[in-house]
């Protein structure tokens, strides 16, 4: 793996652990956790890095950012560090902590030696052995649950174009005051607007934490926020650069869907599949915006696109909760084929009565029996023959009410063949 994905893995490990609705912003604890982890601390009183200096060294920084980016101080988070305030902040320790090295090659020592080998990390699996094209999982997700969840989908990059638009506004206002002029502020104007047009189908992690908590997902769905935000940034394109997370778009969507599955129902029982995993999920989101609090809530807020919007619907009187209406149609088609069953829960075996265990056992070479002999059985000091010739009708209906005579005979037949 790339040192440059590496490094965001180890940053976004300590940002989530820190403040996992804002994966990346960097809070000074998880800062000084991070050094502990990776020893960049001096052990020996009185020489070397202590916590106070690099306490002293992440304000500075974050002050600088602040002091040179009035926009930036403006917005929320300006005291917490930023990527590239971490990566800055580390080619100033590396020479502290390494005053005798190579000034060319301490950064790189530093990376080699306690970061890379030491930090904490997250640690992303591919979901795409379990993506291949008709698959079960991939037929659920990409054929009969398709344009449902793209409806779920478009909801929220919408609500993602929307706060993109405002934040770009305000930005291009506070470079009309702080520039004066107006040729760089068009210029700035330009820019926005052409990343406004590309991440407009995409889903920023702002509405994706939007969409778990809508949904209930972190709440009843046995995934915390730090699972949740693990799983998002597992899911979006390796990070090549800057401070922010990349955004989501709807192929990525679905491998999400497939990474709650597996992280919400990792301890279910070994007998339920990943297909039926997902399944679960699937009617876990339908029953979230199919219940009265959450009918109530979207007829509170008729008219407020921010949780239902009533012109997609797919039929009249269908709220469109979340932008859920097609996806509730498909679903309860699904559910309703595989007979309502709670999917979550494994089947119960039946189990076997004596008339069955004896065929398997007749089967398995036991069928050369001699009914017709003898057995002596011993009462008190007296010893007596006992027949033992027995009707097949009547031996079965034996076994069958009480089958576990079969099990001894069968373990009485072993034990009778192994002499």
């Amino acid at each position: 793996m790339l040192v440059e994905q590496e490094l965001w893995n180890i940053y976004t490990f300590y940002t989530l652990h820190g403040n996992p609705l804002a994966p990346e912003y960097l809070k000074n604890q998880q800062f000084m956790k991070m050094a502990k982890d990776c020893q960049m601390l001096s052990t020996k009183q009185g020489s070397g890095l202590t916590s106070a200096d690099l306490s002293v060294i992440f304000a500075k920084e974050v002050l600088k950012k602040k002091n040179q980016n009035k926009t930036l101080a403006k917005r929320a988070n300006p005291t917490l560090m930023t990527y590239s305030d971490f990566l800055n902040v580390l080619m100033i320790l590396a020479p502290k902590i390494y005053p005798s090295a190579d000034p060319k090659n301490v950064f790189q020592k530093l990376l080699l030696e306690n970061i890379l080998p030491l930090a904490a990390r997250r640690a992303p699996k591919s979901v795409e052995e379990h993506m291949e094209e008709g698959s079960e999982v991939w037929t659920l997700l990409f054929e009969t649950l398709e344009d449902g969840l793209k409806g779920i989908f478009d909801y929220y990059t919408d609500l993602s174009d929307r706060r993109r638009k405002k934040i770009a506004a305000q930005e291009v206002q506070d470079q009309v005051k702080l520039k004066g002029g107006h040729g760089q502020v068009q210029t700035t104007s330009k820019q926005k607007a052409k990343l406004l047009r590309e991440t407009k189908s995409l889903m920023g992690y702002v509405e994706y934490i939007q969409f778990c908590q809508d949904f209930k997902i972190i709440s009843l769905a046995q995934i915390t926020t730090i699972q949740a935000g693990d799983i998002y940034l597992s899911s979006v394109e390796a990070h090549h650069g800057g401070d922010t997370a990349q955004d989501l778009n709807f192929e990525q969507f679905h491998q999400l869907l497939l990474r709650m599955a597996i992280t919400a129902y990792t301890s279910c029982h070994p007998s339920i599949s990943l297909h039926t995993k997902v399944k679960g999920l699937m009617l876990f989101l339908w029953k979230a915006v199919n219940t009265a609090d959450a009918s109530e809530k979207a007829v509170n807020g008729r008219g407020n696109r921010s949780l239902c919007d009533s012109s997609k619907s797919t039929k009249s009187g269908d709220l469109n909760l979340f932008g859920s209406s097609i996806f509730n149609v498909r679903m309860i088609e699904v559910w309703s084929n595989d007979n309502f069953v709670e999917y979550l829960v494994p089947v119960e075996e039946d189990m076997e009565d004596g008339e069955t265990v004896l065929k398997r056992m007749l089967a398995g070479g036991f069928g050369a029996i001699d009914l017709g002999e003898s057995l002596e059985s011993t009462v008190g000091d007296a010893t007596s023959v006992v027949s033992s010739t027995v009707s097949t009708s009547a031996l079965g209906k034996l076994l069958k009410e009480r089958p576990h005579i079969a099990e001894m005979l069968f373990e009485s037949l072993n034990e009778e063949i192994e002499e």
